[in-house]
């Protein structure tokens, strides 16, 4: 299934000097099973030009930058290039980034910025090549036409060994068996727990029809008062049957099993608590952003959790993350396994710790973390 699926790119480039660049760059990115993505596909749309630079980079599983002669148009909001704001937003987002870069020795004065603030521009453009250089990106460089397309190809093959197994795209045709299989499970599951809730019900109408007939039994022979007759407790009903998401429970087989969150605070280790209280106070989503070359990252309603990028804490706050999907308090949405969100079980854990823990949540998670460590 890995060799069948195609990557969508999103092409990132000034355009009037680099024409002839980005259409061979189409042509190779199609040759390796790339779907290239860029400006000459944009469109009409009621919605700023940003909007649907940001949203085609958001579907794209690759961000690829071509740095040429010249730094481009100017955001007079941001005073960067559009170039260099695409790709700060493609940083951000976490997709992996590839990068070609026009050897500064091939370019002709012809190439460059002109104009009044050109030399404002040729400083810009150093300035941006350096920090992409520097940026653990993937960085690759050419001096022509034949020798960019003789650099991209490869490129293009070596990002696809290291893609995420969640990116890429495939024909529902190519799928259409795996979704078959995979609901026929779920119908056999459903069947199958239908039948040992029905069981269950079952077993419990037996239990009481088999209680009460001898009672009656005793009581017909004199050997049972009626004020010998166990009398059924709040409490004796609460240890018999029990509601656990939505699930009817007879009897406790693991009575004396601690239950996560409901018995102690203590159970639930700080990483995992603050991960999902933050969540719950803000937009209940939860980012697991994977960076090609950069350990993961993960972030809740824009707030940072990690004291620094290494190994280390990427995998504290992945194992965070990992017991809250455990536990069923948060769940994946989407198919990349980037974005998870909070279940209702979840925002009812996130009250209860939020109160018991004392969480303050105005706080920078970071400087919160640090009255809990101490």
């Amino acid at each position: 299934m890995k060799n069948r699926r195609k990557f969508s790119i999103f092409i990132s480039s000034t355009y009037e000097d680099l024409k002839k660049e980005r259409q061979a760059l189409v042509g190779v990115a199609l040759e390796n099973n790339f779907i290239p993505v860029g400006m000459e596909q944009f469109h009409a749309a009621p919605t700023s030009q940003w909007n649907v630079i940001t949203k085609m980079i958001d579907e794209c599983d690759f961000y690829l930058l071509v740095i040429g002669a010249r730094y481009g148009s100017i955001d007079e909001e941001t005073g960067i290039s559009y170039t260099e704001k695409e790709y700060n937003y493609a940083k951000t987002k976490g997709l992996p980034v590839l990068v070609l870069i026009k050897q500064p020795s091939a370019i002709s004065e012809s190439e460059k910025d002109t104009g009044n603030d050109k030399y404002d521009k040729m400083k810009k453009l150093d300035e941006f090549r350096e920090k992409v250089k520097n940026d653990k990106n993937t960085v690759d460089f050419f001096t022509d036409l034949n020798s960019l397309k003789y650099v991209a190809s490869p490129t293009f093959r070596n990002a696809v060994n290291y893609v995420d197994d969640n990116a890429g795209w495939v024909r529902y045709r190519d799928i259409v068996d795996i979704i078959n299989e995979e609901a026929e499970g779920r119908n056999k599951a459903n069947t199958e727990l239908g039948e040992h809730q029905q069981k269950m019900l079952d077993d419990m109408k037996e239990m009481f029809s088999q209680f009460y007939s001898r009672r009656l039994t005793d009581l017909e022979n004199n050997q049972l008062t009626l004020k010998e007759i166990p009398t059924a407790t709040s409490e004796d009903i609460k240890k018999l049957f029990q509601v656990e998401d939505n699930t009817l429970i007879i009897g406790n087989p693991e009575e004396n099993k601690s239950v996560v969150g409901l018995d102690d605070v203590g159970n639930i280790p700080v990483d995992s608590a603050f991960l999902l209280v933050y969540a719950a106070d803000g937009d209940g989503q939860i980012l697991k952003i994977r960076t090609l070359g950069s350990p993961t990252q993960i972030f809740t309603s824009g707030k940072q959790f990690m004291a620094d990028n290494s190994k280390r804490e990427s995998a504290r706050w992945e194992e965070a993350l990992d017991r809250l999907i455990e536990w069923g308090w948060v769940k994946a949405v989407g198919y990349k396994g980037e974005i998870f969100e909070l279940t209702g079980t979840g925002y009812s854990k996130a009250d209860w710790l939020k109160n018991n823990m004392a969480i303050d949540t105005s706080k920078e998670p970071l400087d919160e973390l640090k009255e809990f460590e101490d």
